[in-house]
């Protein structure tokens, strides 16, 4: 097994900043006392006193919500961050699987992305509110991808795009309804917090919002498919007349799949879609850019009408971006002059900061895809296989699926092959084992989507195999799988 490398410490001098995780690491064994067997919490507590006592002065003042592990009592803070690690104001430091929630492809503050943020910042101006020529190249950059972008309009967020797109759609088509499947998440505006009611039938997902506060109206103008079924297919035909597009994840990020039958099930969808007369949209907010330079499009070879972006595409910095066709991508711009020209708009729309950094790391990926993509869809599956031959010799009811380069963590030893069949409550041995990750120094998200980086080396996703595996084995001795 690994070492534990949870320690504040300050590195020799002369070492890079991205050793200095090796050198903590041989300092000291993993605890073996009782209590951090079954409970970390008073001892992650005692690590994290700063972060502790930040938020405890501050929770009346910021919503805390979104914290990197949601069993924790309170947020961990970031102060600082290099390559594939994070460190808390503690001064402890993490592999980060959360990565930016997936926007840091290349990891944390890498030269190329950096030296672009500073060159804007210093020479130039982080904010006009009009157009600036630093849209031109990035725009160009998606373009040139292999996806389906004749065109291409920026705005701030994946939920922005998702929402400007869903305008977009209806608009083109002068019909209401907007289908998405069970499963999926496609930002947080009304039209993209959809579940399926776990109670309707699995071939005929009925959509109902996830959390308070959306109108009832809104149910009326959604549908919910079947995912991986081609049920799906003859519910759009049945609903062509008021369908006006179909959106799907080309890989769950709830439950990341990726292989020929979904390649199929992809081409199938969009032969079905053209020939009811629905739009098709791919929602590659997390998948643009990380299966290939052309997202999933490229990877299974296919072509959507429209298509979304996030995450990648801005270097790390706010960003949103809706692509397609140049026929309906042109009521963008025809807003008052065509009765089916739509509002869209943004005080930071395409602003030059996000434009620059996501002009800096597409080049960069652009440039080096021929190493990047080979690489982060190997890394992947190997973290995944390393944890699943583990679970599968202890025998653990846990399990990692993967789509290239993300992953996610399940407690079930079932067969998963839709969000029908996820776990739906959260048992006390995975709750202990996302407070023992924390203890060993690996940060997965609070959403558990996780994320593998070019920054991340085979030795250091060896290294994080060790250290997730040690934190299962702690779980399994205290007992919880039991």
């Amino acid at each position: 097994m690994a070492t534990h490398c949870f320690e504040k410490f300050n590195p020799p001098e002369g070492h890079h900043p991205k050793t200095q995780f090796a050198i903590a690491c041989s300092r000291r064994p993993f605890p073996a006392t009782l209590a951090s067997m079954t409970d970390p919490t008073n001892q992650l507590a005692e690590k994290m006193a700063r972060s502790r006592d930040l938020t405890a002065t501050t929770h009346e003042l910021m919503n805390m919500g979104s914290a990197a592990s949601l069993e924790m009592p309170h947020p961990v803070l970031i102060e600082s961050a290099e390559g594939p690690y994070l460190h808390d104001v503690d001064g402890n430091q993490y592999i980060d699987f959360q990565i930016g929630f997936g926007a840091l492809v290349l990891g944390h503050r890498h030269p190329a992305v950096e030296a672009a943020m500073l060159e804007q910042i210093q020479g130039k101006g982080w904010h006009f509110g009009l157009h600036n020529p630093g849209q031109i190249p990035l725009a160009e950059l998606i373009v040139k991808a292999d996806n389906c972008a004749d065109r291409v309009i920026f705005c701030n967020t994946g939920t922005e795009a998702t929402m400007y797109a869903i305008r977009a759609m209806r608009a083109f088509t002068s019909k209401p309804k907007i289908a998405v499947f069970d499963g999926s998440y496609h930002g947080a505006h009304d039209y993209g917090i959809g579940i399926a009611d776990p109670e309707s039938p699995a071939n005929a997902p009925q959509w109902r919002a996830n959390g308070a506060g959306v109108p009832d109206g809104i149910a009326e103008h959604q549908m919910m498919l079947p995912y991986r079924s081609e049920a799906a297919y003859g519910l759009i035909r049945e609903n062509k007349n008021d369908l006006a597009a179909v959106i799907i994840e080309p890989a769950q990020s709830s439950n990341p799949h990726m292989g020929d039958d979904i390649g199929s099930f992809l081409a199938g969808l969009i032969d079905v879609c053209r020939e009811s007369d629905v739009l098709i949209m791919f929602d590659e907010v997390i998948t643009g850019f990380r299966f290939a330079y052309g997202g999933a499009q490229e990877f299974y070879g296919l072509k959507p009408d429209v298509v979304t972006y996030g995450k990648i595409l801005g270097g790390g910095c706010p960003i949103g971006a809706v692509g397609g066709r140049a026929d309906i991508m042109q009521l963008f711009n025809s807003l008052g002059t065509d009765p089916k020209g739509i509002m869209s708009g943004g005080t930071f729309s395409g602003n030059p900061l996000s434009m620059a950094t996501g002009a800096a790391q597409l080049s960069w990926l652009d440039e080096h895809r021929a190493e990047i993509y080979p690489k982060l869809n190997t890394l992947g599956p190997r973290l995944a296989d390393g944890i699943n031959t583990f679970c599968k010799s202890h025998n653990l009811p846990v399990q990692v699926l993967n789509s290239g380069s993300m992953f996610q963590v399940y407690f079930t030893d079932q067969t998963i092959r839709t969000a029908r069949d996820l776990p739906r409550q959260k048992t006390a041995a995975e709750t202990a084992f996302y407070l023992h990750l924390l203890d060993l120094g690996i940060l997965i998200p609070g959403t558990r989507r996780s994320f593998v980086s070019t920054a991340h080396t085979p030795e250091i996703i060896d290294e994080a195999i060790d250290r997730i595996c040690a934190a299962l084995q702690r779980v399994q001795d205290a007992g919880f799988f039991s």
